[in-house]
């Protein structure tokens, strides 16, 4: 079998609607579009982030984009961490054909589950959205990323939502949810949520240069422990 039929197989099995980062085969020929939008990812402006030789977890990894990209930037290991499990098998096949060493995939309920260990730096990418928001898990997913996290924490999403548009509840519902969030005529701003969650032990540095106007657009946050 070829490689680029192992890939083929390899996205039959995980399937085209759970792969969310484009994937090609060796001749660069697209197998799988992906189901993320493409300006969800790590900021261009961030391309200089440093993992040389540091420990990284990708929560939330689907099949590896960005774990490659830590890889890539030569952290010393990565582990990403997924709740689907074929979606981890398929992660756990790629890095074999690519020959990738240093890389592991666990399939993990991060916001739920302890960590069975600790990393220099916990990468949170794409993750946060709508409907994790409104079914509550905030909180447990940023808190599931700092448990993780030793010294640095990456992080992207959209900084505000419109609590009755976006996330389709009234705003008595969503302070039930999160009493200690504040809700400015009709605005949630998840960047002040998170800032201020994380402020006793965490600097951030807000690393998203360019403002476009697309209220769809995730922003990228770096803490630094303090």
């Amino acid at each position: 079998m070829t490689k680029n039929t192992e890939l083929k197989k390899i996205v039959e099995e995980v399937g085209k609607d759970k792969i969310w980062r484009p994937l090609f085969d060796f001749e660069n020929n697209a197998l799988a579009c992906g189901v993320g939008h493409d300006i969800d990812g790590i900021d261009p402006e961030f391309s200089g982030l440093d993992f040389t030789g540091k420990t990284v977890c990708d929560l939330g990894c689907n099949l590896g984009h960005f774990t490659f990209h830590a890889h890539k930037g030569c952290a010393k290991e990565v582990v990403g961490y997924d709740m689907e499990p074929k979606v981890i098998a398929g992660a756990k096949k790629l890095a074999a054909l690519y020959n990738i060493e240093g890389v592991d995939f666990k399939v993990c309920n991060f916001a739920y589950e302890e960590p069975e260990r600790t990393f220099d730096m916990g990468m949170l990418i794409d993750i946060l959205g709508k409907v994790n928001i409104a079914k509550g898990h905030l909180i447990p997913i940023l808190k599931g990323l700092e448990k993780r996290s030793k010294s640095e924490m990456l992080i992207t999403f959209r900084p505000v939502y419109l609590v009755e548009r976006h996330l389709k509840m009234s705003e008595d519902d969503f302070l039930k949810l999160y009493p200690q969030a504040k809700i400015e005529n009709g605005f949630f701003s998840l960047l002040d949520f998170a800032k201020d969650l994380f402020a006793e032990n965490w600097d951030m540095t807000y690393l998203s240069k360019e403002l476009p106007d697309d209220e769809q657009y995730k922003r990228t946050m770096f803490f630094i422990r303090k």
